[in-house]
């Protein structure tokens, strides 16, 4: 998945920093920024020019993004498409345009960001085509919250196609994903039932740009997790596939 449009080359790069799973539900998970290793030939990026610059990995969001999907399986019998960063943030920053993710002329860096973007274009567009419409989860960790999950739709713009076609209701009330987060004792910020804006985080280049805002009916979440819902011993996985599968059912 996703392979099939990047030359041969890049995929040989690519294959060892960026897994690439294909679906069989309308459900894309991505995590940008959990990986660990070295792009050969990058250096650190050094955040000149880049608003709002960080470095830093989101730890445990790699796993926590393979734990959900298996229990995503477990619900439904059949695996979303999963694409997820092996690399460190520090030497490529996906979650951002070109021009911000990584150091100018680092061709081996603009490689692997093509294999990443490509394979989640790939997914969103086998997902439209298969099923008419789905959904993508952008995994990430924050810290201003350890045990707290924000949302992140630049306040509904990513999920354009929900809102229109189910109500608000759908991406912030009680039957909403968040809602039954809400409902099984997890934090969820913007509060349910509050009317507040978005204002943390409210959802990056991913969720921007393969969310429904600039049309189509595959729309985007950013999941911004506390410090203790990525812990290995957290129930966050499970929490996550039970209130995607009533979300979805609904």
């Amino acid at each position: 998945l996703g392979l099939s449009i990047i030359s041969a080359p890049t995929v040989a790069k690519a294959e060892p920093l960026v897994t690439i799973e294909a679906g069989d539900l309308p459900i894309i998970l991505s995590a940008p920024h959990g990986g660990r290793e070295a792009i050969p030939g990058v250096s650190p990026r050094k955040g000149i020019g880049v608003r709002s610059f960080n470095s830093r990995k989101d730890i445990g969001t790699a796993q926590m993004t393979e734990r959900l999907a298996d229990e995503i399986e477990k619900k439904f019998g059949k695996r979303p498409y999963v694409v997820i960063a092996r690399f460190h943030r520090k030497f490529l920053d996906v979650n951002r345009p070109p021009r911000l993710a990584y150091k100018a002329n680092r061709t081996e860096a603009a490689e692997i960001y093509e294999a990443y973007h490509a394979a989640i274009a790939e997914a969103r567009s086998d997902v439209a085509r298969r099923w008419g419409r789905g959904i993508l989860f952008d995994v990430h960790g924050q810290a201003a919250a350890p045990n707290g999950i924000f949302r992140g739709t630049q306040n509904g713009q990513t999920t354009t196609h929900l809102l229109e076609r189910f109500g608000r209701e759908a991406l912030v009330g009680e039957h909403s994903v968040f809602g039954h987060l809400a409902a099984q004792g997890m934090q969820v910020i913007p509060e349910i039932g509050s009317g507040k804006r978005e204002t943390r985080y409210q959802g990056g280049h991913t969720v921007v740009t393969y969310g429904s805002g600039p049309g189509g009916s595959v729309d985007a979440i950013q999941l911004e997790l506390g410090r203790e819902l990525r812990s290995s011993d957290a129930d966050t996985a499970k929490q996550l596939a039970l209130a995607i599968a009533a979300f979805a059912e609904e």
